[in-house]
């Protein structure tokens, strides 16, 4: 059976405040709180990779101003034959053009037809339609052929950012290739490399295993991933390819050689026409530069065997935010000082680190999620902490209160682990020496003065004296009428002989130092008018049991047994003998045990001998006389 009291220990304390955080961060997750941090932190570590060089292979004829300007908008279908006449001519690999031209635009539309049949490396994008435009079909030339046409759809995020790229979807009870997808594979059939579906319908590109991603892929929560999609890692962002306007290629001032073998990407790149898309980083790009790196990205894949990003399984995700919620949760047991700040820099710099080192390596974790889990059971636990240590320091300066001096409540504070428990101050059989004073003919002094004046005066007294007790490093224990009790030796163990020793010294030390102080109250008093008073004090040396003793409403430090009673006995032992005077008001006796730790001190006299209830050997009594 598990121990209760592990329940309690900081381990399973930080070990709950961990998992609690876990589920907390899951249910930001749930209302999709957490997303739009993730995708932001993801964007800003991918312009962290190491710096890639533009994809030569991919060459941009754009429609500029001054191309619409010159050749009016739309253009013609036979300004677009003569281009592509011209691509051709310069030796392209393959073609794309990604404009809509579903309705005919004279003049030149037979030539358009001609071209775009007699050259089958031509491929022409339609519009598979989403929720705010409809489908918008490839040229009729072309219409219904899955190897010539390919959809041009591209994906955005909530916060309008391009991050998924699709590569097949079914369109009109029809599976189409996208438009980088269906051009690389043009390209790429020229190295013998295909690009194929396997067993298990995940695509196959050059033994590269291309997997779509699901709804909670990285860092996303419940993402739409109708169709086939990957995430984009666009190689080289924010450079830019290689770029001839229209009128370049109409005009024959593009080199030679600067199309041939090359994926040739016709598209709009004027502001007016207004194809403009927000990638990472606010990096703001034209549809057909999209298509670009998304190309780029597939023939990374292919050539350079480049895994396209990946993610762990929703199990390992959960594992992750798991660790990281108790790596904060355990870090609150270092709160304060040096350590703590090292130890919480440290953790965080792990973090981000491995979330910049495994998306390097192709791995999308997300950072978000478990970032929050380890503040949030970083807080808990410093707070918990905190709060449990303020708690238990007050409940301790309660228990010593005005009975021990500032340095012994510091140093019971440093040792708080070995000395307090759940319920109070562990218990513990310790060596200490009880002191015990009360004042001689209290009763009828008490029966002469007016009780607030009787007060005053014994309080200056009690006053007096509990400071000598803290001087000495005694604690008072409890004030009884007019008696004091008081133990040199508690809160803190003694260990060893030499301490046990200088416990009985303090202890006789504070006596003698008692009768000094009560003779100067004397003489204030007999000039106030008010009586004086002598004090016996009895003092005995050995083992106690300590701790708080008491109710759950009121619980107090204290010490029973033996030595307790025998120094009680010691005080009020033959009230005859050894009685104090004004010159001498207190008069000091001590046990056989505290003498043998103080007999080289003092000088000391036998008095008499006493047998204590339940014992059978008498206790031999000794007067403290003078210091040696």
């Amino acid at each position: 059976m598990i121990n209760k009291k592990w329940f309690k220990s900081p381990i399973a304390v930080c070990v709950s405040l961990g998992i609690t955080s876990f589920f907390l961060i899951l249910g930001l997750q749930s209302i999709n709180s957490v997303q739009g941090l993730e995708l932001r932190v993801f964007d800003k570590f991918l312009s962290q990779r190491p710096a890639e060089i533009i994809d030569k292979r991919i060459v941009i004829i754009s429609e500029t101003e001054p191309d619409i300007r010159r050749y009016g908008h739309p253009l013609s279908d036979q300004i677009f034959a003569d281009a592509l006449q011209k691509a051709e001519e310069l030796g392209a690999r393959v073609i794309g053009v990604d404009k809509y031209r579903d309705i005919p635009t004279p003049p030149g539309t037979d030539n358009l037809s001609h071209v775009l049949k007699k050259y089958q490396n031509i491929v022409w994008i339609f519009f598979g339609g989403n929720d705010k435009l409809n489908f918008i079909a490839a040229p009729p030339a072309l219409e219904g052929s899955v190897a010539r046409t390919a959809f041009n759809n591209i994906l955005e995020d909530p916060d309008g950012v391009a991050r998924r790229g699709l590569l097949f979807s079914d369109i009109n009870g029809n599976s189409y290739y996208s438009f980088p997808l269906l051009l690389s594979v043009y390209y790429l059939a020229n190295e013998n490399i295909s690009a194929q579906l396997d067993e298990q319908q995940t695509l196959n590109i050059n033994g590269v295993s291309v997997s779509k991603i699901d709804a909670d892929f990285g860092g996303y929560h419940h993402v739409d991933t109708g169709g086939y999609q990957i995430m984009l890692d666009y190689p080289a962002l924010p450079q830019s390819f290689s770029t001839f306007t229209l009128s370049d290629l109409l005009d024959d001032k593009v080199p030679t050689d600067a199309l041939k073998d090359k994926i040739v990407l016709f598209g709009a790149m004027a502001p007016s026409l207004q194809d403009y898309w927000l990638l990472p980083n606010e990096v703001t790009r034209f549809g057909i530069e999209y298509h670009g790196y998304f190309i780029s990205q597939i023939l990374n894949i292919a050539t350079q065997h480049k895994q396209p990003l990946r993610a762990i399984s929703d199990r390992g995700e959960y594992g992750w935010l798991l660790f990281w919620c108790l790596i904060g949760s355990f870090a609150g047991l270092y709160r304060g000082g040096i350590l703590f700040f090292i130890l919480m820099i440290s953790e965080l710099t792990a973090l981000l680190g491995s979330n910049i080192l495994l998306l390097n390596q192709g791995w999308w974790l997300p950072l978000i999620a478990p970032l929050l889990g380890w503040i949030c059971a970083l807080f808990a636990s410093v707070f918990y902490f905190f709060t449990q240590t303020r708690a238990e320091r007050g409940q301790l300066m309660k228990l010593f209160e005005r009975h021990v001096s500032p340095e012994v409540a510091s140093h019971l504070w440093e040792v708080r682990e070995q000395f307090f428990s759940e319920n109070g101050i562990h218990p513990d059989t310790v060596t200490a020496t009880v002191l015990f004073t009360d004042l001689s003919n209290f009763t009828t002094i008490s029966e002469h003065m007016e009780p607030l004046a009787l007060m005053n005066w014994l309080n200056e007294y009690m006053e007096e004296m509990s400071q000598i007790v803290m001087a000495h490093g005694g604690m008072i224990d409890k004030y009884i009428g007019d008696a004091i009790m008081a133990i040199f030796g508690v809160p803190v163990k003694r260990e060893s002989e030499e301490e046990i020793a200088k416990d009985a010294k303090q202890a006789v030390a504070c006596a003698i130092a008692f009768g000094y102080k009560l003779a100067e109250l004397n003489q204030k008093w007999e000039a106030q008018g008010l009586p004086t008073v002598t004090m016996r004090t009895g003092i005995y040396t050995g083992t106690v049991v300590a701790g708080s003793f008491g109710s759950s409403q009121r619980m107090e430090y204290t010490v029973i047994g033996d030595t307790v009673n025998t120094a009680s006995r010691l005080e009020s032992f033959d009230k005859t003998i050894s009685t104090p005077t004004s010159e001498n008001p207190c008069r000091i006796l001590i046990g056989n045990s505290t003498y043998h730790y103080v007999q080289e001190d003092y000088q000391t006299e036998v008095v008499g001998e006493c047998l204590l209830k339940g014992k059978t050997e008498s206790l031999k009594i000794h007067h403290v006389t003078a210091k040696n």
